[in-house]
């Protein structure tokens, strides 16, 4: 006759302690422990679930947070690319406007030749010629940009050695600098060399500089007008030794005595 297996009921766990006190038995329902360790293996796997849920939010919220530096980067990027632009507009509109007031001298000078005598000397064609006349060679470095007297001229030869570019005009401190003729400001700021400096893009592809200045009244893109006050004289930039104007006139990339241009006010 075979004998039914008996089902565990109860766990009997035996405590030992490692000193001298009793032994003592704990006794759990075997339901009870079941449950237990089902609950364990179940609060086990959450925490693995929610250990690998959080190590792929985290990688996700790295990627996320280099996405947004590389966006404000690129946000950053197209800023500058934008003033770029809005500065290449600028230069565009001041050559045009450039080549439109060339262009109509040239005209005029061609229409003159094909005036009479008889209707060149009315006086409203003379008024006419002569406002146009004034116009055109405001854009023409001419006058002396500062009260005072050139300490040194210009010297051309080698680039290297035994060069000076421009004249040195020296005044008081503080005197007013003039724009020696109309135009668009290219620079306007300071430099280790020569201090404050001003460059100024005249027409005909002429250029002036002005360095050493005590202080800059102009800002860069800014229009000027010949004879308009752009700064003060002083004694700015490690090579200046007293204060002076140095004053330079370029066609493109070649200086130009300015002495040749130069007539008083």
């Amino acid at each position: 006759m075979s004998h039914r297996k008996r089902k565990i009921r109860y766990y009997n766990f035996l405590l030992i302690p490692d000193n001298e006190q009793k032994t003592r038995s704990l006794k759990i329902r075997a339901s009870v422990l079941r449950a237990i360790v089902g609950f364990a293996a179940v609060l086990f796997i959450t925490i693995a679930i929610a250990l690998a849920s959080y190590s792929k939010v985290a990688s996700l919220a790295i990627a996320y947070a280099g996405l947004e530096e590389e966006n404000t980067k690129l946000k950053s990027g197209l800023a500058k690319l934008e003033e770029l632009q809005l500065e290449i507009d600028k230069l565009k509109k001041i050559d045009q406007k450039l080549r439109n007031s060339l262009s109509g001298y040239v005209m005029i000078e061609q229409n003159k030749t094909e005036v009479d005598e008889g209707r060149l000397m009315d006086g409203l064609d003379r008024h006419f010629v002569d406002d146009f006349d004034r116009s055109i060679f405001n854009f023409i470095p001419e006058i002396y940009p500062v009260d005072g007297f050139i300490t040194r001229g210009h010297e051309s030869g080698s680039y290297i050695t035994d060069t000076h570019i421009g004249v040195d005009i020296a005044g008081a401190k503080g005197s007013p600098i003039k724009a020696t003729a109309s135009g668009v400001i290219l620079f306007s700021g300071w430099t280790y060399e020569e201090g404050n400096v001003i460059i100024i893009k005249h027409a005909m592809d002429y250029f002036s500089y002005y360095k050493h200045n005590l202080r800059n009244l102009c800002e860069e893109w800014e229009s000027v007008q010949k004879g308009q006050v752009i700064a003060l004289l002083g004694d700015t930039g490690r090579i200046s030794s007293g204060p002076h104007l140095h004053f330079e006139i370029w066609q493109g990339t070649e200086p130009i005595d300015p002495v040749k241009f130069l007539r008083s006010n």
